[in-house]
């Protein structure tokens, strides 16, 4: 009977023991890539994630099964602080703040969490702060926090949540949450001076393969320092909410990258945007100067307007490419004798087209729609294009047809001589916001409804001279405006009332009719210059309040 009492003494004990020790579901997960949750388990009373921070401890954590980690992935921890400082008395807070917790990742290297966020020029008493950590390792199992130190903290860290991320370097603030990650470090020196925010990921922590830089909550004109890059972003002074800019891959290298002005959001991610198919994001300065040799075409290259996503910009290697794309939609869009037929290639082999495009979805769309309807025979490019169109959304491919998406397609060439291109590309993407925008169409149409009848009669008959159809209302409306933006305020006089009035003047005698008196020792028209130099102004102004941009400038950053 002793034996059994004994046996039974020793179950309940083992029991007990067993009970103590078994493993209890923790009060967080870890959030895979997908969205779907795996909770951990651990052996510690410590279910709940929450850590005094005035003790010495050490806590292990697992998973039931270890979870994969994708490529260029990252681990977020996001916590929040709390420090007890009234409790303690003391009058500077840094002494609550004498501690480390220290996380493991399985076998991995260990990172301290930050405590607070002076490393960001940030001064939060009881922060919460979600931190992004690249991963080496290629599965999670077990994660630790030790929390060494903290004799004195008096607070305590609580465990929000754990989720599989794509890895980034830089920080994100919003509202009272800080996103951030290791290296990185921004400066503030005070309200006259900028921040300088550095990222500088290195060595086995690098992000693999291309990456592109992400600024957001631009104040004032920040300058970008990778390598030998420069880039200056142009001041914004317009009361609009494009304060944001992405710095493709090519533009950045190895290295520091460095942001000399105040910046809410500083982001260094991969560079996912490989597929051909896919228009790089960029900024009309970044595509000016993007490097032909990493051009995924050897004719072209093609991008979304960072400002405007759903215009399209081909950059094309010459004339002749880019005529193969867009010359027969020229003179199906615009040109007087051609608009709304399909021109064949001998009939138009001689004539010129344009040497940069603009089209909207609804014009696009009736070309390709003709064109397969009446099987009309199209070149390789215009099959491209067409397959371009329906992949980025702008025209749509019902059944038995096409149909308008939404967007615009412009297009500028290298062959043109850079201040061409500069031009050309301030002309043409003016023109892409002209057909995606009803304001700025009306304020169009009010300017030229109150255009003087001479400054009309002028520019109606270069129009007609330069072989548009100015029966088109919407396409005069359309040029005039661009005409007028496509060049600064005090260049706007000179071209109009010397360059493009002596042109008519020369080349096209008959039309002397439509121009104003001339000032026969200066050679040029004053009154053609007055009126489209105000013209001129009053678009700038709208340009200027609505997105940022000016007269004769389409881009917000200079390299």
């Amino acid at each position: 009977m002793k034996t059994q009492k004994y046996f039974f003494i020793f179950y309940i004990i083992l029991i007990a023991v067993n009970s103590c020790w078994a493993e209890k579901e923790a009060g967080f997960v870890l959030e895979g890539v997908n969205g779907e949750y795996y909770p951990f388990h651990t052996d510690s009373n410590n279910i709940s994630g929450v850590f005094n921070l005035s003790k010495t401890k050490h806590y292990d954590y697992s998973l039931s099964e270890s979870v994969r980690v994708p490529r260029n992935y990252s681990l977020e921890i996001d916590y929040s602080l709390q420090y007890d400082l009234e409790n303690n008395g003391a009058a500077d807070s840094s002494i609550y703040k004498n501690y480390e917790v220290v996380l493991k990742i399985d076998d991995d290297s260990g990172w301290v969490l930050p405590n607070d966020l002076n490393f960001l020029s940030i001064e939060e008493s009881n922060p919460r702060i979600r931190y992004v950590i690249p991963l080496q390792t290629l599965r999670i199992k077990k994660i630790s926090f030790e929390i060494k130190g903290g004799k004195k903290s008096g607070g305590e860290m609580s465990l929000n949540k754990l989720r599989l991320t794509e890895r980034f370097y830089g920080f994100v603030t919003e509202n009272d949450v800080v996103l951030t990650s290791p290296f990185v470090k921004s400066e503030y020196a005070g309200a006259e001076a900028p921040h300088i925010v550095s990222i500088d990921p290195g060595g086995d922590y690098a992000i693999l393969g291309r990456q592109i830089l992400f600024i957001d909550g631009i104040n004032g004109a920040p300058l970008i320092t990778s390598g030998g890059n420069l880039i200056r972003y142009i001041e914004n002074s317009g009361n609009n909410n494009y304060h944001s800019l992405t710095v493709p891959a090519v533009f950045l290298s190895a290295g520091k990258k460095q942001i000399d002005g105040a910046v809410k959001t500083a982001l260094l991610k991969p560079d996912i945007v490989q597929e051909p198919a896919r228009p790089v994001i960029a900024d009309t300065g970044f595509i000016l100067k993007y490097p032909q040799d990493k051009w995924r075409n050897k004719d072209f290259e093609i991008f979304f307007w960072e400002s405007f996503p759903n215009i399209l910009i081909f950059d094309t290697a010459s004339y002749e490419s880019q005529d193969k794309f867009f010359k027969r939609i020229a003179f199906f869009a615009e040109k007087k004798g051609f608009k709304g037929r399909l021109a064949r290639d001998e009939e138009i082999a001689d004539l010129h087209g344009w040497n940069a495009h603009d089209y909207n979805a609804e014009t696009l769309a009736r070309f390709f729609d003709i064109a397969k309807k009446s099987s009309f025979p199209l070149l390789d490019e215009e099959h491209a294009l067409r397959e371009i169109l329906i992949e980025t959304n702008i025209i749509k491919n019902n059944a038995g047809g096409f149909s308008a998406g939404s967007g615009a397609v412009i297009s500028i060439s290298r062959e043109s001589p850079e201040y061409l291109r500069n031009t050309f590309m301030t002309h043409e993407a003016f023109h892409g916001i002209f057909f995606i925008d009803a304001d700025f169409r009306e304020f169009c149409k009010q300017r030229w409804d109150n255009l003087d009848r001479t400054a009309k009669r002028f520019i109606t008959s270069y129009f007609d001279f330069q072989q548009y159809d100015i029966n088109d209302s919407y396409l005069v409306l359309n040029e005039f405006m661009a005409h007028c933006l496509q060049q600064g305020v005090s260049a706007s006089g000179k071209y109009f009332g010397e360059s493009i009035a002596g042109r008519l003047y020369e080349k096209s005698p008959w039309r002397r009719a439509a121009l104003p008196l001339r000032d026969e020792e200066a050679g040029n028209w004053p009154e053609l210059a007055d009126s489209f130099k105000r013209e001129t102004a009053a678009f700038s102004e709208y340009a200027s309040m609505r997105w940022g941009l000016a007269a004769g400038r389409v881009w917000r950053v200079r390299l």
